[in-house]
């Protein structure tokens, strides 16, 4: 096809986790045939890019950072034993930003075709009005006003969004609060939906070929199932934790806690469990290649967290028919689960409803064809069709 047009994607990683599996769900399945598509990625993280293989063969991937220099940072971050540390994990930050900044001027100024933008993660927003004559596109992940509290950090972030040509929540909840933030970038601001490949995820669910003989044994007892980074500075493993021991305290099953997922706040989330004494109720299964086959098998889903974007793990669990319970947090949750008609909401930090919750639905199955009616606006084939027009609308 003649005239295709020159479109770059920036993304942080091709490491495992939510927005990367959307970001290659995205590659896969756009239209590659009237685009020529660019891939760049901040980071090189050798063997733990998890997503390099399915970029599709016909995107170029450029990294702005080189894997010697990424683990070098890595090993700054996990080592700051004391003040000289930090210092030298502060200069490391403060270095890498201006070398992936230069890196990416240097690759739009080598690549001069480029006619739209792509920002999948924000992470060219410190400097993305220095690239000149090309159309751009902000995604956002997250809410707004939850990373940000502070009114001078907010004013910032507006400025940053008045950069690009169109803004992307990828919810209306979200949408509604960057307008309300922002009301003067309305008409830059709409909704678009992560995609999700309903075929993919269900094949995958039946897929236990990455199981070890321990997990084998695992995935034939009884549990629901929490899928997230360990991490309390989002995610409320606090009133899990917490509303998990007294239900098990007020059931007489034999029910389990599994969580897939790793990240920094492991240990803080074991020391959780011991003093709960739930060392026997709940595993921490780690990352999983294919989490999908454990939400197979789950007998419900269940996410607390204090903020999210639009958490994916809720429609995959949805997609699997699977019943699901999360908490009622900015933003996303309340949108995918129809105020409550597809599943059950709890309040932030409510120990006792959520307990309740888990009480209430312990043993009960949802009406499944219900839930996949609801979400069948989620799937890729509606969603690629927006991202085209999309696109198209913003090269007119």
């Amino acid at each position: 096809m003649e005239n295709k047009k020159n479109i770059l994607f920036s993304s942080g990683s091709l490491r495992m986790g939510g927005l990367e599996r959307v970001l290659i769900e995205v590659l896969q399945n756009i239209d590659k045939e009237s685009m020529n598509i660019q891939l760049v990625i901040n980071d090189d993280a050798g063997d733990k890019n998890i997503f390099r293989k399915d970029v599709p063969s016909e995107i170029t991937v450029h990294f702005l950072i080189d894997q010697e220099y990424f683990e070098l940072g890595e090993k700054l971050k996990y080592n700051k034993k004391n003040f000289f540390d930090k210092m030298k994990y502060n200069s490391y930050l403060s270095e890498s930003r201006k070398k992936s900044e230069n890196a990416f001027l240097k690759y739009i100024k080598d690549y001069q075709e480029v006619e739209v933008i792509v920002d999948f993660d924000g992470g060219l927003s410190r400097y993305i009005e220095k690239v000149k004559g090309v159309k751009k596109i902000l995604w956002l992940h997250n809410s707004p006003s939850k990373l940000l509290k502070k009114p001078s950090k907010i004013k910032r972030f507006g400025e940053r969004l008045e950069k690009y040509d169109i803004v992307v929540a990828i919810c209306d909840d979200m949408k509604n609060e960057v307008i309300e933030l922002f009301p003067h970038l309305k008409e830059r601001v709409t909704r678009i939906y992560n995609p999700f490949n309903f075929e993919r995820i269900r094949k995958l669910a039946e897929d236990g070929s990455f199981l070890s003989g321990e997990e084998k044994n695992l995935i034939d007892q009884e549990y629901c199932l929490a899928v997230s980074r360990l991490d309390t500075v989002q995610k409320d493993y606090d009133t899990l934790l917490k509303a998990f021991s007294k239900f098990k305290k007020s059931s007489k099953s034999d029910l389990k806690l599994y969580i897939c997922g790793d990240g920094p706040s492991r240990d803080e989330i074991e020391k959780m469990i011991d003093e709960l004494k739930l060392s026997k109720e709940v595993v921490l299964l780690g990352q999983q290649k294919n989490p999908y086959i454990w939400m197979k098998r789950c007998q419900f889903f269940v996410h607390s967290s204090k903020y999210e974007g639009l958490p994916t793990v809720l429609i995959e669990a949805m997609i699997l028919g699977k019943t699901v319970v999360s908490s009622d947090c900015p933003t996303g949750p309340r949108e995918i689960l129809d105020d409550g008609h597809v599943g059950y909401l709890f309040k932030i930090g409510e120990v006792e409803m959520l307990s309740h919750i888990l009480l209430e639905i312990e043993n009960q199955e949802f009406l499944s064809e219900k839930i996949l009616k609801y979400i069948d606006k989620f799937s890729t084939k509606y969603i690629m069709v927006e991202y085209q027009e999309l696109i198209s609308r913003i090269l007119c």
